[in-house]
């Protein structure tokens, strides 16, 4: 059910090369994901807010999910825009939206 593989990254962790330049890391989770349409109403009501959601990604455990906001998925980033808690179910949808200028956009 749960079988494509998406990439939460959380806090960003600071190293040093030998050099002193700082390189970003980042801690990163490996989740199994269903996909699965935006709803038109979810669609134009994020809209009016300027926002343009263009995937939702259900998991099938809340415990995967940390707060993290960023997420790759098929070779391309997300921010996360909404995180949305099933009433009674263990899983938890999270709404998407294209990082702009990623990954060639």
């Amino acid at each position: 059910m749960y079988e494509s593989a998406a990439v939460l990254y959380g806090d960003a962790i600071a190293t040093y090369d030998e050099y002193g330049n700082e390189h970003l890391d980042y801690e990163k989770t490996t989740v199994y994901v269903k996909p699965r349409s935006v709803y038109a109403s979810e669609f134009y009501a994020a809209a009016q807010l300027g926002i343009h959601p263009s995937i939702v990604l259900e998991l099938g455990n809340r415990a995967d999910y940390d707060g993290q906001s960023v997420l790759l998925y098929d070779g391309r980033e997300y921010d996360v825009i909404r995180a949305d808690w099933k009433n009674g179910r263990e899983g938890i949808a999270l709404t998407l939206a294209e990082r702009v200028g990623k990954n060639g956009s």
